[in-house]
Formats: structure tokens, C-alpha cells, sequence
């Protein structure tokens, strides 16, 4: 069973909204946190990667069809949480410096993940096509981890 929750929330500092995003997953924890680290299972569900998705390991996110390249770096996370901070993407510059958390829990005899791009605000003009662009994307993570079959090919011509 998958269900799903998208909102943006106010920060701690009550100035911005974070895209968040709740999943409930029927897949364990450490299926769904091993769909986050490596790149050819990042690539099953988000968009060609290479690289190292490993703690210190820098990788990128290519989608041909618009030219964009997302360039994120590894950072530590506490259990059952994968970090990444963008470094570098030119289709979306205002991305540049927020940060992505995956935060993962047990739930049942599956999971809950809860999605968080800190930065990713209204207030950026890209926010409604990343709304969106997210929001596919998460749902392929849930459908790559639960089935084993992700949805990468958002806008994306098909092979």
C-alpha cells in the first residue's frame, strides 16, 4: 500500500516554505535507503546517474531531453537518513546550495519516508515545475522500491 502526503511547511525561522513529501511504503527501511545509494538504482527511479552515491562521494543526475544536470554531494545523516546537497545545476540554479533529505523509519512490516528539499521554497521561480517535477519522482522512488519498477523517464523521450 502506498500512500502520500505533499505540502510545504514553514521552516524553523518561519521564513520560508520546504518541499516535503510522506510516503508510506510497503517495502523495509533498508530496501528504500539502498534506492538512495547507489547510482544505478538512483538511476532506476530519478534519471541517469554516475558517480558515488556513498557518504563523501559526489555523483550527477543527467535528463537529456531539457539538458539538465544536477550535480549533489553525499553528506553524513544520521540513521536511516540520506542527505544530499546540491552543488551544482544550470537549468536551476536557485538550486545551488539547498540541501535533500531522505529520512527513513520502520512502519508495520514497511516503511515511511519523508522527503524534505530544504531551500526549494515558492518564493524560487522554479518551484512549481520542481513541485512537480518531485512529486513524479518520489513516486517512482515508492513504485521502484515496492515493485521493483521505477517511472524515470519524466518528460524524458522514451528508448
Amino acid at each position: 500500500m502506498t500512500t502520500a502526503t505533499d505540502r510545504t511547511e514553514a521552516s524553523e525561522d518561519e521564513t520560508s516554505e520546504d518541499f516535503e513529501s510522506t510516503k508510506t511504503l510497503s517495502a523495509p527501511p533498508e530496501k528504500v535507503l539502498a534506492a538512495l545509494r547507489t547510482p544505478e538504482a538512483i538511476t532506476d527511479w530519478w534519471g541517469p546517474t554516475e558517480g558515488s552515491a556513498a557518504v563523501g562521494g559526489t555523483f550527477r543526475v543527467t535528463f537529456a531531453s531539457h539538458g539538465q544536470v544536477i550535480v549533489l554531494r553525499v553528506e553524513p545523516g544520521e540513521e536511516g537518513q540520506v542527505v544530499w546537497s546540491v552543488e551544482e545545476t544550470p537549468l536551476t540554479p536557485e538550486w545551488v546550495g539547498t540541501t535533500i533529505v531522505f529520512d527513513v523509519a520502520a512502519s508495520g512490516t514497511g516503511s515511511v519516508l519523508h522527503f524534505r528539499h530544504h531551500g526549494l521554497t515558492p518564493k524560487l521561480e522554479c518551484f512549481d515545475m520542481c513541485h512537480e517535477g518531485w512529486t513524479h519522482y518520489l513516486g517512482s522512488l515508492v513504485s521502484y522500491v515496492d515493485t521493483g519498477e521505477g517511472h524515470p523517464s519524466r518528460n524524458e523521450p522514451a528508448a
